[in-house]
């Protein structure tokens, strides 16, 4: 039997072909949505392999449909709209789920998980775990699944407000 040989990717150059291919509008939104902080035009221009004047009419484009803002006029920085991003995560979850009674299943799965993980930091939310009270040999696995209790607590409210939706659109549709 003979050992094949694997087949020869370049997936470096691939990525790097795609990566040029994008318009300076894709580019500058994928930036714009990653902006957890006011940043410059200059710093997005540059992260978006760009010149600030190529990137500043996208920029502006994505502040007047709601999904950036302007954080600061001068200099002008901007920064992604959090309402927009939730907006989007929870329309997200409505199409994954589709129906009221899915989207319980999940928030039953969710909330079975966020009780353990209650139980074993004895405390009622993340907000009030104290990790120097954790023995600095269990301090990574404490802070690892603190932070995945934050992130089921931020999913549990995206469910729950997406089940709401769900829920006022059949009752919406019924009538």
């Amino acid at each position: 039997m003979s050992e094949e040989t694997p087949p020869d990717l370049d997936l470096t150059g691939e990525w790097e072909t795609r990566l040029e291919a994008r318009t300076v509008a894709e580019r500058a939104s994928e930036v714009g949505m990653a902006l957890t902080a006011p940043t410059s035009v200059m710093e997005i221009a540059e992260r978006a392999g760009c010149a600030t004047a190529e990137v500043r009419p996208h920029l502006e484009w994505l502040v007047e449909r709601g999904i950036l803002e302007k954080a600061t006029d001068d200099p002008v920085r901007f920064v992604r709209n959090e309402a927009y991003v939730e907006f989007r995560r929870i329309t997200e979850l409505m199409r994954e789920f589709e129906t009221p009674e899915a989207i319980a299943d999940a928030i039953g799965e969710y909330r079975e998980r966020e009780r353990d993980l209650a139980a074993s930091f004895e405390a009622a939310s993340p907000d009030a775990v104290v990790l120097a009270d954790v023995d600095s040999d269990d301090l990574g696995e404490a802070y690892d699944r603190l932070s995945e209790w934050r992130a089921i607590t931020r999913r549990l409210r995206d469910l729950t407000e997406a089940k709401h939706r769900l829920e006022s659109d059949c009752r919406s549709l019924s009538r």
